[in-house]
């Protein structure tokens, strides 16, 4: 820390101060400093440059001369200086001079350091200003993509749905009336290898349809849109544990009703994304997901049993520029966009991941 200079009336001040002090304790000890009675008015002087600088520095010598002269110098001799009174008056002017010509340079220095400190201070603001603002304006990019990932997935799903769903299903219809054709002719017996490759065409087509249908409720499920956050939970953690062959349970509260979509959207990707991990990566042999809500919050809970993270990524969960990979940095930062809160608990027991989203204001910030 840099100290302010004082003020230039306390600086004076304490100048004058300092020699009428030095004048009286002189004059009170007399006996004392018989020899040396400019000891205490070259304290005063050091005391007046230390503190005052280099004009009150000066004052104080020029006023130590002339109380020296006034009180301590017999009226005969006044005017006339032996060569020790000499000796001793350049003496006291050497010192005082040096020890002004010090603090002066203290003081410039001080003043320099100031100067060079207030201005690296505004520096660092308008930097500090500058960064924040680009972070906001990068947070509101982060949500506004988010918010246009999720009309894509809705878009797409729809259109795989609208589109290849239909299509698909409409050549199971022809391959069906195909396959009839061709049982017809079979009956007079020809076309057996051709029966053979219709019937392999409708199981690919009813294969295709099942793997569209799922990747379609897997981009965006319509009963989240259309039947809330409960069905389309149930659904997906169904499809999940037939998929997967991981048990797991859903803890949701008696009455949940219908939240904000966004809201709605962020849990279901949150809960999508820790149950994708954990089927990737934990080894886990079941699952549990928890949702809990307060009157402002909506808490999330998903927890598994298996080993855990890394030992080299614990210590990376607290860090907001963490390396954990995409997944959970998308997580982290969907629910920064509602001023929420991720924490992430992983042992060798198993990992649990509990988002907090506030909902009383569900908007991306």
């Amino acid at each position: 820390m840099f100290k302010q200079p004082h003020p230039v009336s306390i600086r004076y001040l304490a100048s004058g101060l300092s020699v009428v002090a030095a004048l009286t304790l002189t004059l009170s000890a007399r006996s004392l400093f018989a020899t040396t009675a400019y000891s205490l008015f070259l304290a005063a002087v050091m005391f007046s440059s230390w503190y005052g600088g280099l004009t009150p520095g000066l004052l104080a010598i020029l006023f130590s001369l002339l109380a020296l002269d006034r009180y301590f110098v017999s009226p005969e001799l006044s005017g006339v200086l032996s060569r020790d009174d000499i000796v001793h008056l350049s003496v006291f002017l050497l010192v005082a001079g040096i020890i002004n010509h010090l603090n002066r340079a203290k003081m410039l220095a001080e003043r320099k350091l100031l100067d060079s400190h207030e201005e690296l201070q505004s520096q660092v603001s308008t930097r500090t200003a500058a960064l924040q603002h680009a972070n906001d304006a990068l947070r509101r990019l982060s949500g506004e993509l988010m918010q246009l990932q999720d009309e894509e997935r809705r878009r797409m799903a729809r259109l795989l749905h609208e589109t290849v769903a239909q299509s698909l299903a409409a050549l199971k219809m022809d391959l069906a009336v195909v396959k009839r054709c061709s049982e017809w002719k079979d009956a007079e017996g020809r076309g057996a290898t051709q029966r053979k490759a219709i019937q392999e065409a409708a199981s690919l087509t009813d294969e295709c349809i099942r793997e569209v249908r799922t990747l379609s409720y897997l981009l965006h499920p319509p009963l989240l849109d259309e039947a809330g956050l409960s069905s389309a939970l149930r659904w997906y953690i169904a499809g999940f544990e037939r998929r997967s062959g991981i048990r797991t349970s859903l803890d949701l509260p008696t009455q949940l009703g219908r939240l904000p979509r966004n809201i709605e959207t962020a849990v279901f990707r949150i809960v999508q994304e820790c149950l994708t991990n954990i089927h990737r990566h934990a080894g886990s042999p079941d699952a549990r997901i928890r949702i809990s809500m307060t009157e402002s919050t909506v808490v999330v809970e998903v927890s598994d049993r298996g080993h855990g993270m890394p030992a080299e990524m614990h210590s990376e969960l607290g860090n907001s520029n963490d390396h954990l990979g995409v997944g959970i940095m998308g997580m982290r930062e969907r629910v920064k966009q509602f001023g929420g809160h991720l924490e992430i608990q992983s042992e060798d027991e198993g990992t649990t991941v509990i988002a907090t989203l506030p909902h009383s204001d569900a908007t991306y910030a």
